[in-house]
């Protein structure tokens, strides 16, 4: 349970991290402009359109172990019932696979420190992650002995931080 604390807190950090005692996420991390964020109508919604433009933004070096992170609201609402103009879904589930299933034919991350209405298309090997002591667990008998308590910790340090600004895309719902 505590290595799973420990765990979100990473999670965490490595999308909305802002580079001051803590690591810079890839939301705050990246400079976000016109060639590699995008949004799409807030009354319309998400269109195929919007989900092909995201794709031919990531260059090609890139795309070679891309995927798609997004929360579940967003896999779900944006996603799931989407189709192209053959009427063809985009989402495609898989439940054979130990993962969740591919848009366009790569494969889909469900992170809920994701915002809502967020999506990010890209490589994530190019997100620098660092942690080089592990998760240390220590017990402590010592605060209550009375009681019998015993008191847990679990400690880490962790940096993270966008390595290649361009191997990112964001999408997002625009705020009219």
């Amino acid at each position: 349970e505590l290595t799973n604390c420990v765990m979100a807190c990473i999670a965490n950090g490595l999308v909305n991290g802002t580079g001051t005692s803590q690591g810079t996420g890839i939301l705050s991390g990246i400079t976000w402009g016109d060639t590699n964020a995008f949004t799409f109508d807030a009354a319309s919604g998400l269109a195929y359109a919007d989900v092909v433009k995201t794709v031919a933004a990531l260059k090609r070096g890139y795309s070679n172990g891309a995927c798609w992170a997004m929360n579940n609201a967003a896999l779900y609402n944006l996603f799931y019932g989407m189709v192209d103009g053959n009427k063809r879904p985009i989402f495609i589930a898989d439940p054979k696979a130990e993962n969740i299933g591919k848009i366009l034919g790569f494969p889909v991350v469900v992170d809920d420190y994701i915002p809502d209405n967020t999506v990010i298309f890209g490589n994530f090997n190019y997100m620098g992650y660092n942690l080089p002591e592990g998760i240390t667990i220590e017990a402590s008998r010592e605060s209550s002995f009375k009681s019998g308590r015993i008191d847990y910790r679990a400690m880490a340090v962790a940096d993270c931080k966008p390595i290649v600004e361009e191997a990112f895309i964001k999408l997002t719902r625009s705020a009219t």
